[in-house]
């Protein structure tokens, strides 16, 4: 090393860049320090924009946006705050909150805490439990134009309204409101609608009488009331407004709907998660307080436990599938709650979207779960058990989109109720569940079902996840994977199987009949040759005819055939499986009759008769062989 070129700390230059050095290092650890405080001293009051985006900004370009990794993309998180008492409201709780959550979602979350809009306050006071995308939506303003208009097809979006619609019609009350809120963000011609909103005199449901008008274009009433709409469909184009729920739903991925009740202590705090990607609601989670100063705790805790992380599907197959956990790299703790480990069941959920970006098929799918087996940071292996094939398969595209929500159970048991696909008043009585074991493959029987299909399913100690089997008269009819507690009932409509059962006992009872008739036509031939060898040729033609009157090979395939016909049609088309089962039985029997109950054992007996009775009536003695001889079965039968 050439020590000549470092300047001299005597030297004028050299004491400058040693305090230029130190000063950079100073500056170093004083941020560091800053940094260390801030995190743990967050303000209330930090920024944090509500309409967070998926994209940043390259550091080496800042005018190329780039999508940003899955497992590095936070969370966008709002707070919807519902409160009995008006003291307490988001502004009252916001900070401490805020303190409590940064300790495990500060780096995963860019979270809002806001008070409720009115129609998602009234749900959650009416029951949080049973909330849906539907009802919290409802009051939301939007257009309702006829499928069958001439540009239909064309209409999108609400500027299209404004440039093909010559009249909506509304009451004034609903014009007035929408004005209102459209003036709050600057778009008070509602992109050329509000010239052509008509007021009717009347409420709103003399605006939805209008729609039977053929010259009426367009409405503009709730979301809610457009479900009685009908004959043309409605086309639903959403408006910009202030305050809508649905703009909510668009700009976050986690909207937790918190209610306070502080009436009667303790008082009571209860969250619940709304995926808005997947437009699905969570479990509810419940904590209790005593004191006023206590509830942003309590909030704290049931949003936390209300949190369900998200795994996006990267490859599915048949029975595995393996996936992305959202934020996992910005997660240090792994014992954070937006961590998933092996062990965790998920629930699987796809969304199809259309071609403006409104899903078409979107939630859970029916009777799927996943277990985690493996974890690699990010990444995770995982079992797929589900009760139909396919559902989790299927190409990539822009608009499909297959994610899964980590599950909790709340209660100890599920009710499973059974029931006749088709007929929920046809309870399946008396069938049996077996509980499969995902380790071993070992099968414990559970229950039967009671006279109205229900069995309460209680929660497994091994796993979260049960592997449920139906069967019914020996045949397995159904595979339910179950997560017990995670629902309070769970219904099964299953093809039932008391036809099949039906038929199997009709089968029986004819094989049983086959076998008792080849016992008599053998001992009626036997007795027949024991008449002719004796020379009673009367007696031997009397029992002759009285085998010819036993049933037939034809009498009996015809019975077969026209009970055959009857359990088909009460089958239908669409019991395949079913009616494949009764087929097969059937053709056995038939089988089984045609080589038991032929016309060779009657024109045997009528050529032993004849030679009877060219002989004088007595049927001469066959030579058998030494073989035959061994062969030959003695009737023991005494003669009559």
């Amino acid at each position: 090393m050439n020590t000549d070129r470092i300047p001299s700390l005597c030297s004028p230059i050299g004491l400058l860049c040693h305090l230029v050095l130190i000063g950079l290092a100073a500056a170093n650890v004083a941020a560091q320090d800053a940094a260390e405080a801030s995190i743990e001293n967050v303000s209330a009051e930090r920024p944090i924009s509500p309409a967070v985006t998926d994209t940043v900004l390259k550091p080496e370009s800042a005018s190329l946006p780039y999508e940003q990794p899955w497992d590095f993309l936070p969370y966008r998180v709002l707070v919807w705050v519902v409160s009995s008492d008006p003291m307490i409201d988001a502004k009252l709780i916001e900070k401490d909150l805020r303190l409590y959550l940064n300790r495990d979602f500060y780096s995963v979350w860019r979270m809002n805490v806001v008070d409720a809009p009115a129609s998602v306050a009234t749900a959650a006071r009416r029951n949080i439990a049973k909330l849906s995308f539907q009802e919290i939506s409802a009051s939301d303003p939007v257009i309702a134009v006829k499928r069958d208009h001439p540009d239909a097809v064309r209409l999108r979006v609400a500027k299209n309204v404004g440039e093909m619609c010559q009249t909506v019609l509304a009451t004034s009350g609903e014009i007035e409101e929408v004005l209102k809120r459209a003036k709050q963000i600057g778009n008070e011609s509602i992109d050329g609608i509000a010239s052509k909103l008509t007021p009717v005199d009347g409420d709103a449901m003399v605006v939805l009488d209008k729609w039977k008008d053929p010259s009426t274009e367009a409405i503009l009433v709730s979301r809610g009331m457009t479900a009685e709409l009908h004959d043309p469909e409605p086309k639903l184009i959403a408006i910009p407004q202030s305050g809508l729920v649905t703009d909510a739903i668009k700009s976050y991925d986690k909207i937790f709907i918190v209610r306070i009740d502080n009436e009667v202590a303790p008082f009571t705090v209860s969250a619940i998660e709304f995926d808005t990607l997947m437009q699905h609601f969570g479990t509810v989670a419940t904590q209790s307080s005593m004191k006023i100063t206590e509830i942003p705790t309590s909030i704290g805790v049931a949003v936390t436990e209300a949190f369900g992380p998200v795994v996006r599907i990267e490859e599915a197959g048949m029975r595995n599938a393996r996936g992305l956990i959202r934020a996992a790299g910005l997660v240090l703790d792994p014992e954070s709650p937006a961590m998933i480990r092996v062990g965790d069941v998920l629930e699987p959920m796809t969304r199809k979207n259309d071609r403006n970006g409104k899903p078409i098929t979107v939630g859970p799918i029916d009777w799927a779960y996943l277990l985690v087996k493996e974890r690699e940071q990010s990444q995770l292996e995982m079992d797929y058990l589900a009760g139909r094939a396919g559902g989790l398969q299927g190409r990539k595209n822009k608009r499909t989109f297959r994610t899964a929500i980590r599950v909790r159970p709340v209660a100890d048991t599920t009710l499973l109720r059974l029931h006749a696909q088709g007929d929920a008043d046809f309870p399946l009585i008396g069938y049996e569940i077996y509980d499969k074991n995902l380790e071993t493959g070992d099968m414990s029987f559970v229950g039967r079902t009671d006279w109205n299909g229900r069995l309460d399913v209680p929660k497994s100690d091994a796993s979260p996840l049960r592997l449920m089997y139906v069967k019914n008269g020996g045949a397995i009819l159904a595979r339910l994977p179950m997560v017990p507690g995670l629902t309070e009932k769970e219904i099964a409509d299953l093809t039932g199987d008391d036809m099949r059962l039906q038929a199997e006992a009709y089968i029986h009872g004819v094989q049983n009949a086959i076998i008792d008739l080849v016992a008599i036509r053998q001992l009626f031939a036997a007795r027949i040759r024991a008449r002719l060898h004796a020379g009673e040729m009367k007696e031997a033609e009397d029992l002759l005819n009285e085998l010819r009157d036993q049933p037939t090979n034809e009498r009996l395939a015809d019975d077969m055939g026209k009970k055959q016909t009857v359990f088909l049609k009460v089958l239908g088309t669409r019991n395949v499986g079913q009616r494949r089962k009764i087929d097969q039985m059937f053709t056995i029997t038939r089988e089984l009759l045609s080589k038991h109950i032929n016309p060779a054992l009657l024109r045997d007996l009528g050529e032993d008769v004849i030679t009877a009775r060219n002989n004088n009536g007595r049927l001469p003695e066959k030579q058998l062989t030494a073989e035959e001889k061994e062969k030959q079965v003695v009737d023991t039968t005494s003669s009559p």
